[in-house]
């Protein structure tokens, strides 16, 4: 089974490159041309929100579990790595690779045997999907002050929450060409 589903929205057929000359006669661009340039920004942008990932969560059967994730933020991963290399402890590293799997996620739901998507919301199947917030906790029957903390809940082992930081990464990678080739 593949435990990696991406979003079609940021494949694209590459077109050949080509240098178009300005109009004949023309002494410099119309203000109107500044329309189509507001207008293909716009277009990216909304290709770079549609990219997502979802990504099995490891160890969890009926419901197998699944996060929504967005391309991961360098800045943001940067930051992080920064923020937790300061604070005293060993487990900084498993930290931020926690602080970019929360930063990234959209949302995580249960996926029955039957194909059907239901929320982890305790009490609320057909409700929102959760996200590494208090419901969740709650569902998963622990008390955490954090939102990494939630994640460490759910990812059983260490070697789980690195692999699927691993994987968000990569594919982050690649997020950002798609989109460029889909722009």
């Amino acid at each position: 089974m593949v435990d990696v589903t991406v979003d079609g929205n940021g494949s694209g057929a590459n077109a050949p490159e080509q240098e178009l000359a300005p109009p004949m006669g023309a002494a410099s661009a119309p203000a109107s041309f500044d329309s189509p340039l507001l207008s293909l920004r716009a277009r990216r942008a909304e290709i770079v929100d549609n990219l997502w990932v979802d990504l099995r969560v490891p160890r969890w059967d009926n419901p197998k579990i699944f996060v929504r994730y967005a391309p991961v933020s360098a800045v943001k991963l940067n930051t992080a790595i920064e923020r937790r290399r300061k604070e005293k402890g060993d487990d900084w590293s498993l930290l931020a690779n926690a602080d970019m799997l929360v930063d990234s996620c959209i949302g995580i739901y249960g996926e029955l045997d039957d194909g059907t998507q239901i929320s982890l919301r305790d009490g609320d199947p057909s409700g929102k999907w959760t996200t590494f917030d208090p419901d969740l906790a709650k569902a998963l029957g622990v008390e955490v002050e954090r939102a990494v903390d939630t994640v460490r809940s759910l990812y059983l082992t260490e070697g789980d929450l690195i692999d699927a930081s691993n994987k968000l990464f990569r594919w982050s990678g690649i997020a950002g060409d798609e989109a460029d080739e889909a722009f």
